[in-house]
């Protein structure tokens, strides 16, 4: 019996052996796990961080989105006046070539000039004029008067 009683103390020192052990292992898992905690709290933090960071760079691209259609837009009104413009361009271009063909040049005018009547010669066309006239009721008075006769 003592003998079964050293074995069964040898087994139980063993059990006691091996709960200390596992004791210490256990130890050492808590803390393993309370190290594992601590890094899956950081790495959620920076997980937190890198959605924030996530969100602003969306709200970023979509205000760098919404610019860019608008300088496009505005591009595209910019282009559509320009063409209004080379358009309403041609048109006076053309405008301004035919007034001047329908311009008179200096030599024109110079011509013109020297065609023109003065005033001397305005007033002496009437004094012919005038002396025609005087003629032409003298001789329809004579013709008159020539009728008369007859």
């Amino acid at each position: 019996m003592e003998e079964l009683l050293r074995q069964l103390t040898t087994l139980v020192q063993g059990l006691v052996d091996d709960m200390s052990v596992l004791k210490q292992d256990m130890q050492t898992v808590k803390q393993k796990l309370g190290q594992l905690e601590q890094r899956m709290d950081k790495l959620e933090q920076r997980m937190d961080k890198q959605e924030e960071e996530l969100r602003r760079l969306k709200e970023q691209m979509k205000e760098n989105t919404d610019m860019i259609k608008a300088i496009r837009d505005n591009q595209l009104e910019q282009r559509s006046i320009q063409d209004g413009m080379r358009h309403e361009i041609a048109n006076l271009r053309g405008e301004m070539a035919g007034i001047r063909e329908q311009m008179a040049t200096k030599d024109d005018l110079s011509r013109l000039r020297e065609q023109m009547a003065t005033k001397e010669d305005i007033s002496l066309i009437h004094q012919r004029l005038d002396y025609q006239l005087g003629r032409i009721a003298k001789v329809e008075e004579e013709m008159y008067l020539l009728k008369k006769v007859d």
